[in-house]
């Protein structure tokens, strides 16, 4: 999240009253470098004291056309951070624990043992390294999660789904991921999630259509809101014993995936939409015992960006409120906080006015 050329907000859960799961967020880090955005690709807080942010630092006024890749680190709940330099353009993290981590990068994956403060690269994503081969199948990663510090998966672009028994250094493909019968090019798994041994990876195939838009929604309002949208093909695996088998499915959707979580009985998935449709985002529960699905949020001016799940059930939702009639504007819109406690009713929290 950015906002303006000289200043982040970065708004984590550092929350200002003193009861758990507290009813106020408040920015807990500013970047404040003259002429420099720093666009943040992912954040991880393994636990309440220890959280890691990597993102990209551009030169808004073009002087300097390299971008810079940091971490930012803190080991106090957000009071203090530091900055550390990045050899890679980060896509996303996953944290283990405290200590253990891997970062998917443009050109690999790396890991860390010492809280985000030191990456050394165990796997390429790049053909010609000679030291790492490329990840099987040819699909670029986007994300990994790991059960323990050896066994983990990952997932990616063009269909790819690997399983990993050596930390992340070498790659076999999930076979199941792709018996779907979708066109590879077309086709990427991107949401990974496991709770125990039960564990869901999602993905989509979007071919493109004829009546793609040449300009971005918002130059073309009037052309966004009459396009018509339609459904495309979700793929999903699942797995219930830690990924020792899976099970493929799919089903023409409308959305995309942005998020899933699992704890517990429950699980939570959103959708973004496009401007056509009635709703910007929807958010549907979970009985992970049954398997049915329910809408458990929508409404017309909350965008929801992610969501979160703990034991209870709580529940959080992050969404912005759109600032015009498109809800894809680049215009930055106001961040709103919701909490749940049943997964049916949500309550909106107080948040920094300065977050967008």
């Amino acid at each position: 999240m950015a906002a303006g050329p000289t200043v982040l907000l970065m708004l984590i859960a550092g929350m200002m009253a003193v009861p758990a799961f507290g009813q106020r967020w408040k920015v807990q880090y500013f970047y404040d470098e003259n002429r420099n955005t720093f666009f943040i690709e992912d954040l991880s807080f393994p636990s309440a004291t220890r959280g890691i942010a990597v993102g990209t630092v551009r030169d808004e006024l073009g002087q300097n056309n390299k971008e810079k890749y940091i971490a930012l680190l803190t080991s106090d709940g957000g009071e203090h951070w530091s900055t550390e330099p990045l050899k890679d353009h980060p896509r996303s993290l996953f944290f283990l624990n405290d200590s253990i981590g891997w970062l998917v990068g443009d050109n690999g994956i790396w890991f860390t043992e010492e809280s985000g403060r030191n990456w050394k690269k165990i796997s390429n994503q790049r053909k010609g390294d000679k030291k790492f081969g490329p990840t099987p199948g040819g699909g670029v990663l986007t994300r990994v999660w790991f059960l323990d510090e050896k066994h983990g998966f990952a997932v990616g672009l063009q269909k790819t789904v690997v399983e990993s028994k050596d930390g992340g250094v070498t790659w076999t493909p999930v076979e199941e991921a792709a018996k779907p019968s979708a066109d590879a090019s077309h086709t990427a798994y991107s949401v990974i999630a496991f709770d125990g041994k039960l564990g869901l990876i999602v993905g989509g195939s979007v071919p493109p259509r004829i009546d793609d838009p040449k300009l971005p929604s918002w130059m073309e309002p009037e052309r966004a809101v009459k396009r018509r949208q339609v459904p495309t093909l979700k793929l999903q695996i699942e797995t219930r014993d830690g990924g020792a088998t899976w099970k493929s499915s799919t089903a023409p959707l409308f959305g995309d995936v942005t998020a899933v979580r699992l704890s517990g009985l429950n699980g939570l998935v959103s959708f973004s939409f496009a401007e056509s449709f009635e709703w910007p985002s929807e958010v549907y529960k979970i009985d992970l015992t049954t398997g049915k699905t329910a809408i458990t949020f929508h409404a017309k001016d909350r965008r929801v960006f992610d969501c979160s799940l703990f034991p209870g059930p709580r529940a959080y939702i992050a969404a912005v409120e759109p600032p015009g009639k498109l809800n894809t504007v680049p215009i930055p819109g106001k961040v709103k906080m919701l909490t749940s406690t049943n997964l049916t009713d949500w309550t909106e929290m107080d948040v920094d006015y300065k977050a967008n």
